[in-house]
């Protein structure tokens, strides 16, 4: 049944620019609450046509956000497709739902190597939420405080005063 909700939210998403997101909101009032919409999301948040990956990922950050419940397992599944989400836009949204998510430790390693790159990625929005995100998997699991704590050391540096802000918010408890 998750594929063929995917394969419905594949052909509106494909309707998706990647800027207007009142489509995004549509489809959110049409799908959304359904029992497999995360699992469908979660599908194509890798998917490689990279606005179907925004536009899955925007739809999965807001339902995360608004409070829908998420299971571990489902996490991992999403945490295990990482490797392949190379859209920034999708890359973003996932750093920034990071912070509303269980994270198992079978599933930690994994987000914490996917989350290096994007410490020092071009974009200044991902630098800050990729650090956000590391932080939120440094609390979770302590074994990665160390490598929190040198990324922010060097966002407390950074050209950026977006990055700058978020660690200094990030180094107050935030």
């Amino acid at each position: 049944m998750a594929g063929t909700l995917a394969q419905s939210l594949r052909k509106r998403l494909a309707q998706y620019d990647g800027r207007a997101t009142t489509i995004l909101g549509e489809i959110e009032a049409e799908f959304g609450g359904g029992t497999d919409y995360l699992r469908s999301l979660i599908d194509l948040a890798a998917d490689p046509d990279g606005n179907t990956a925004d536009g899955a990922t925007w739809l999965l950050k807001a339902a995360i956000e608004a409070g829908t419940a998420i299971e571990l397992d489902q996490v991992d599944a999403l945490f295990a497709q990482l490797p392949q989400v190379r859209s920034w836009p999708a890359q973003l949204h996932l750093c920034q739902s990071v912070r509303y998510l269980p994270i198992s430790t079978s599933s930690a390693a994994g987000l914490a190597d996917w989350l290096k790159p994007l410490l020092n990625h071009e974009r200044p929005f991902l630098r800050a939420w990729s650090l956000d995100a590391l932080g939120r998997l440094a609390r979770e699991h302590p074994k990665y405080d160390a490598r929190f704590g040198i990324a922010l050391q060097a966002a407390e540096q950074d050209t950026a005063a977006s990055v700058r802000a978020r660690a200094r918010n990030l180094g107050r408890g935030a």
